[in-house]
């Protein structure tokens, strides 16, 4: 096969994994946007993905069934952290008022924390099995119940009490076991996918293959914990600087959330694809997996900066009123963050992507080591050294937030670059031995 051919073959390959899982996550993330409407208007997959590329199915089984264990050890402490915030936040000088409603909304939402994991380890294997479509299919038809759920329980219809804020997180929570349920009857009725076993396989994992999934997995959750971190301590960092400012924060953030969704789904593709190769023996497509998802995401982001650039009122528009005198200060910050978060778009897209196909390498401790340095060392420093010290307030805290993401971006990137190619080495010799 020709190099053309070859480069068409892994695009149709990509894009088959990538446009479901990209949709899958287009809808969940319109799910957090109906309720931000409504209110104010780990690590299985690269293990997986290996064990396929080299024919054998039952480690993948085996490799989805301690993941499920995992989830369950991991809930309880994530529902601790869920429901401590607001304490948290009040003693950081948050107004009493709101950091009780937060505390609300959160207590409401870790409900769901058990379902969000279990869905996390479904929706890895079925990545890794290429049946990205019924992830897709899944999460979209969620979206109806979300909104519906959502309209119920904030203002009370058809019975319902008014919950508010609260409303919204029950809503979520809800909607994550269902979503969980969807995923788990793909996974029983599909002959490939039940034929794994992954239940059983949860009763029996054994020490050896928790700890593999551990030693893979922790940095990967961590690296996402760290990136998630350093946004949410920036719009903690934000409600300081008034509420405008928190509001406009929250506004561009969901907004560029929409457009991260895509690259995200390129991410997972490309961790897959990677992996599937690297355990089939191919280095060399295993490379050209890699940077072609990069190339796609470079192209989709570098589009949705134009768009974001072009049409910041229209955007705005869709969340509050703009001819409202009331917001008319947070559509002031919200047009600025908005031209920032046009910058950053490219480097967003390329450091999920660079992280998505290391992992197919099955190197995440140090993407998660250069991560930390680009979000915290750089990302939040600028953040800190613009908005106050400067005095350049919530632009500058994005500005920060746009320095970081590069950092990553570039060191992520440039990782990848090294090691495919002695990863290719390596392999290519074992071949042929």
């Amino acid at each position: 096969m020709n190099p053309m051919s070859e480069l068409r073959a892994e695009l149709r390959a990509t894009l088959a994994l990538a446009l479901p899982l990209a949709a899958a996550n287009l809808a969940h993330m319109a799910m957090a946007v109906t309720n931000t409407v409504m209110v104010g208007r780990l690590g299985a997959m690269p293990i997986a993905a290996h064990a396929l590329g080299a024919g054998d199915r039952r480690a993948a089984g085996r490799s989805a069934g301690a993941s499920l264990v995992l989830a369950v050890l991991f809930a309880l402490p994530f529902i601790l952290a869920l429901v401590s915030l607001d304490r948290v936040l009040a003693a950081l000088g948050y107004d009493a008022m709101l950091a009780a409603e937060i505390g609300r909304y959160l207590r409401a939402i870790a409900w769901g924390a058990p379902a969000f994991l279990g869905f996390a380890v479904l929706r890895s294997l079925l990545a890794a099995l290429s049946h990205t479509r019924s992830v897709m299919a899944v999460v979209v038809i969620c979206i109806a119940g979300n909104a519906l759920l959502n309209w119920v329980l904030i203002f009370g219809h058809l019975g319902a009490p008014p919950l508010g804020m609260a409303g919204s997180g029950y809503a979520s929570a809800i909607n994550q076991w269902l979503m969980l349920a969807g995923l788990a009857l793909c996974a029983r009725l599909m002959p490939d996918l039940a034929a794994l076993r992954v239940l059983s396989n949860a009763f029996a994992t054994t020490r050896i293959e928790m700890v593999e999934i551990l030693r893979l997995g922790w940095p990967i959750g961590a690296m996402r914990g760290i990136e998630v971190g350093v946004f949410m301590t920036a719009g903690i960092l934000m409600g300081l600087l008034g509420a405008a400012a928190l509001a406009a924060h929250q506004l561009v953030l969901n907004c560029a959330g929409i457009t991260f969704m895509v690259p995200l789904g390129l991410s997972q593709a490309a961790t897959v694809r990677v992996a599937f190769e690297l355990g089939a023996g191919r280095a060399l497509a295993a490379r050209r997996a890699g940077f072609l998802a990069l190339a796609l995401g470079i192209g989709f982001m570098s589009t949705a900066a134009m768009v974001l650039w072009s049409i910041p009122d229209f955007i705005i528009g869709a969340y509050i009123d703009i001819a409202d005198p009331a917001n008319r200060e947070t559509v002031q910050i919200a047009r600025h963050l908005i031209a920032v978060a046009a910058v950053f778009q490219v480097f967003d897209g390329m450091q999920v992507i660079a992280a998505g196909a290391l992992r197919g390498y099955k190197d995440t401790m140090i993407p998660m080591l250069l991560g930390t340095f680009g979000y915290w060392g750089i990302g939040f420093t600028g953040c800190w050294l613009f908005a106050f010290p400067l005095g350049y307030g919530a632009v500058g805290l994005w500005w920060g937030l746009a320095l970081g993401l590069a950092a990553a971006a570039v060191m992520l990137t440039l990782r990848f670059h090294q090691l495919a190619p002695s990863m290719g080495q390596r392999l290519e010799v074992v071949a042929v031995r």
